[in-house]
């Protein structure tokens, strides 16, 4: 089902021109060799581009796939590493004259067969060439970083003037049969290897790693090895191989140690929407972004406000077809890749599922913050430079929960109850109540009471009304602390926050006497209508049936930050902020 959808997803990049023909793939390229048409060497040309203080080399589409695995000697056609083409490798001279070699024979032996000019010049410059040769071009040090490609001067890249021989185009191997595919259902010469490999999945290795694969004699089955076992027409691997790295290239989430891809079946604004609810982004980015994107950036975010107002629930659908959404998480596993999660749903369902979580979390009108930045606020928040908590750890977050806190939204499930307890744990060690934490608390209290004998509704804003106690705990430690701070003229080295909050938060009944005796000192160093002013904010917190819990669970725990997070928002909200968002 997954290698199916993503072979017909890029049918779909195909028919819009943003993938490479079968026989061919994108290679990241920093070097180029100019010949002169007599095949001698002009020039070493630097691919490398500048982007901001680094360098990094240019994506060009080159024949062949990947560069083949193994340890042996493997070749490309009319692209390869600096070994390969230049016999250059100070770290091992013996190899790369080796490598040199073979690839030297390989052209040669494609000389007649492609009879070309600028592909004869080609041949004759690896002929003339030795790999001592590369000890004169110092400049070699910095461009054999990656690949290099051959250039005659004035001319286009070589391998963009020559037709690719039936033996580089990807024909079927000398020893295959034609199968039944098991993707396709058609008669199809079965690929080997499943290749290009994938790139771009986190933490997998970097030359890339397979989603299908067999290499151990454990796995033959009828005496079909390596991927005979499973068979697939080498045209469809070719397909979901590219479209599944063009999509690790231009849309991937990581999310703990899972990486996430997402597509549809043709173009809807869910998959801008999806990429803003889990990705988010920066202006900076947006700017660099082609008009026509960033119109589309802008109906995203629109769409977003609708499904947080509860007005936009339903996507138009093309030709009255529903539109299929497409969600899969990849993770590393040695050199193969493990499906983490697959979610396949209408467009429109989908949508609902990102609107209930929209709804769920949203807090004071801002927007709901990325799921990658919910996961990471379970990690230790800690000082930056500048002494504001504003850094997460990323090495403490649990990899797990950012996956099923993922599954949690794409499936419209119950968010994991570990989410929750990470959320308070963490405030209550570093004391950092910021927003994603408290948007994440929201949606659990939300949505998993929902289906239980007493749901909760928390509203965006401070629910004045609001009688549960722990939610008025939360309200009335925010209006103690900012009369604290008040008193001292905003001149603090800590506040009752730094001391009081985890012993407020737990065991209230124990905390809340003290700080309401400071808080007499307090007000007493306020001005009359100041005092009057908490005075009465105090008295309408605690009306009457009040009384401090002797210990909070962890969901009365999550109620008190709730609580307290949105009564700050209150006090430090200006009375003409405060009749604008009315009145909007």
């Amino acid at each position: 089902m997954i290698l199916q959808r993503l072979a017909e997803h890029y049918d779909r990049m195909a028919a819009e021109g943003q993938v490479v023909s079968p026989g061919y793939s994108r290679q990241k390229i920093s070097f180029c060799i100019v010949l002169n048409p007599d095949g001698s060497l002009n020039q070493f040309e630097s691919l490398l581009e500048q982007e901001g203080k680094k360098k990094r080399a240019q994506s060009l589409t080159v024949p062949g796939q990947s560069k083949p695995s193994g340890s042996g000697m493997n070749p490309c056609l009319l692209w390869d590493n600096a070994s390969y083409l230049l016999g250059y490798n100070p770290k091992d001279e013996e190899r790369a004259t080796l490598a040199f070699g073979a690839s030297r024979d390989k052209h040669l032996s494609l000389e007649a067969t492609i009879s070309h000019p600028a592909y004869t010049a080609v041949c004759t410059f690896l002929r003339n060439w030795q790999p001592a040769h590369s000890k004169k071009h110092p400049e070699l040090e910095e461009l054999a970083s990656n690949f290099g490609v051959f250039r005659i001067a004035g001319e286009k890249y070589v391998h963009q003037q020559i037709t690719l021989p039936p033996s580089e185009s990807g024909g079927q191997d000398a020893d295959a049969e034609k199968i039944t595919c098991l993707v396709t259902g058609e008669n199809k010469f079965p690929a080997r290897l499943h290749e290009p490999k994938i790139k771009g999945v986190a933490d997998a290795q970097s030359s890339g790693a397979l989603l299908v694969s067999f290499n151990a004699d454990a796995f033959t089955s009828y005496g079909k090895k390596q991927s005979y076992n499973a068979p697939v027409g080498k045209e469809t691997v070719f397909k979901y191989t590219n479209a599944l790295n063009q999509l690790l290239a231009d849309r991937s989430i990581s999310l703990g140690n899972t990486t996430v891809v997402y597509w549809a079946d043709h173009h809807t604004p869910v998959e801008d929407a999806f990429a803003l609810l889990f990705e988010g982004g920066t202006s900076e980015k947006e700017e660099q972004k082609p008009q026509e994107d960033r119109k589309r950036v802008e109906e995203a975010k629109l769409l977003l406000s609708q499904m947080r107002s509860g007005t936009q629930y339903a996507v138009p659908e093309p030709d009255n077809m529903p539109t299929k959404f497409f969600i899969l998480g990849l993770s590393p596993n040695a050199s193969r890749l493990s499906v983490r999660l697959w979610v396949e749903a209408d467009a429109s369902e989908m949508l609902r599922r990102l609107a209930q979580h929209v709804c769920d979390s949203a807090l004071n009108d801002n927007e709901v913050p990325p799921l990658w930045r919910i996961a990471l606020a379970t990690g230790r928040a800690k000082y930056d430079p500048k002494g504001r908590r504003t850094i997460y750890d990323r090495k403490s977050v649990a990899p797990k929960l950012a996956g099923d806190l993922a599954r949690s939204v794409l499936t419209g499930a119950a968010y994991p109850q570990s989410l929750l307890a990470a959320m308070v744990r963490r405030i209550s060690s570093d004391g950092h109540v910021s927003y994603e934490r408290v948007c994440a608390i929201k949606a659990c209290l939300v949505r998993n009471t929902r289906y239980t004998a007493s749901p909760l509704e928390i509203p965006m804003k401070l629910d004045h009304l609001n009688s549960d106690v722990a939610y008025r705990c939360g309200r009335l430690f925010a209006i103690l602390e900012k009369a604290q701070k008040d008193s001292a003229g905003g001149e603090l080295n800590s506040t009752i926050k730094d001391r009081y909050f985890t012993a407020a938060s737990v065991t209230p009944a124990l905390a809340f006497p003290r700080l309401l005796q400071l808080n007499g000192h307090h007000l007493n160093k306020l001005e009359t209508g100041s005092k009057i002013y908490y005075e009465r904010l105090i008295g309408s917190t605690m009306t009457a049936p009040f009384e401090f819990p002797l210990r909070l669970s962890l969901l009365d725990q999550g109620k008190f930050v709730t609580g307290y997070y949105q009564q700050n928002q209150d006090l430090y909200t200006s009375k003409k902020d405060k009749n604008t968002q009315e009145n909007a």
